[in-house]
Protein backbone atom coordinates (compact mmCIF):
# COMPACT_ATOMS: atom_id res chain seq x y z
CA UNK A 1 0.00 0.00 0.00
CA UNK A 2 2.82 2.21 0.94
CA UNK A 3 4.55 1.60 -2.02
CA UNK A 4 2.09 2.23 -4.35
CA UNK A 5 1.21 5.43 -2.74
CA UNK A 6 5.27 6.77 -2.81
CA UNK A 7 5.10 5.45 -6.29
CA UNK A 8 1.90 7.58 -7.56
CA UNK A 9 2.78 10.89 -5.75
CA UNK A 10 5.93 11.68 -8.31
CA UNK A 11 3.96 10.50 -11.30
CA UNK A 12 0.71 12.24 -9.89
CA UNK A 13 2.96 15.43 -10.03
CA UNK A 14 4.51 15.11 -13.15
CA UNK A 15 0.59 15.02 -14.60
CA UNK A 16 -0.52 17.73 -13.13
CA UNK A 17 2.71 20.00 -14.30
CA UNK A 18 1.56 18.54 -17.79
CA UNK A 19 -2.05 19.63 -16.98
CA UNK A 20 -1.49 23.03 -15.62
CA UNK A 21 1.07 23.62 -18.40
CA UNK A 22 -1.89 22.50 -21.08
CA UNK A 23 -4.37 25.33 -18.72
CA UNK A 24 -2.70 28.12 -18.34
CA UNK A 25 -1.91 27.50 -14.67
CA UNK A 26 1.49 28.29 -12.87
CA UNK A 27 2.38 24.46 -12.86
CA UNK A 28 5.12 24.46 -10.61
CA UNK A 29 2.73 24.76 -7.52
CA UNK A 30 0.10 22.07 -9.32
CA UNK A 31 3.08 19.91 -9.47
CA UNK A 32 4.45 20.41 -5.87
CA UNK A 33 0.41 19.98 -4.88
CA UNK A 34 0.43 16.62 -7.13
CA UNK A 35 3.59 15.13 -5.14
CA UNK A 36 2.64 15.93 -1.72
CA UNK A 37 -1.18 15.19 -1.87
CA UNK A 38 -1.03 12.22 -4.77
CA UNK A 39 -4.69 12.34 -7.04
CA UNK A 40 -6.57 13.42 -4.22
CA UNK A 41 -5.80 17.04 -5.93
CA UNK A 42 -7.98 16.27 -8.83
CA UNK A 43 -11.13 18.05 -7.58
CA UNK A 44 -9.14 21.20 -6.81
CA UNK A 45 -7.77 21.44 -10.30
CA UNK A 46 -10.64 20.67 -12.12
CA UNK A 47 -12.37 23.44 -10.42
CA UNK A 48 -9.50 25.65 -10.66
CA UNK A 49 -9.04 25.30 -14.32
CA UNK A 50 -13.02 25.76 -15.08
CA UNK A 51 -12.65 28.97 -12.59
CA UNK A 52 -9.91 30.28 -14.85
CA UNK A 53 -11.60 29.17 -17.89
CA UNK A 54 -14.79 31.44 -16.45
CA UNK A 55 -12.74 34.36 -15.75
CA UNK A 56 -10.74 34.41 -19.23
CA UNK A 57 -14.34 34.18 -21.59
CA UNK A 58 -16.71 35.94 -18.88
CA UNK A 59 -19.80 34.77 -17.49
CA UNK A 60 -22.29 34.88 -20.16
CA UNK A 61 -19.90 32.88 -22.53
CA UNK A 62 -21.79 29.69 -23.53
CA UNK A 63 -19.85 26.63 -23.62
CA UNK A 64 -22.29 24.21 -25.42
CA UNK A 65 -24.29 26.41 -27.66
CA UNK A 66 -27.41 25.16 -29.15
Amino acid sequence: MYVAVILLAPLSGLLFYIAALQSALPPRRWAMLGCLLGPAVLPMFMARRRWSLVCARGLRYALLRA
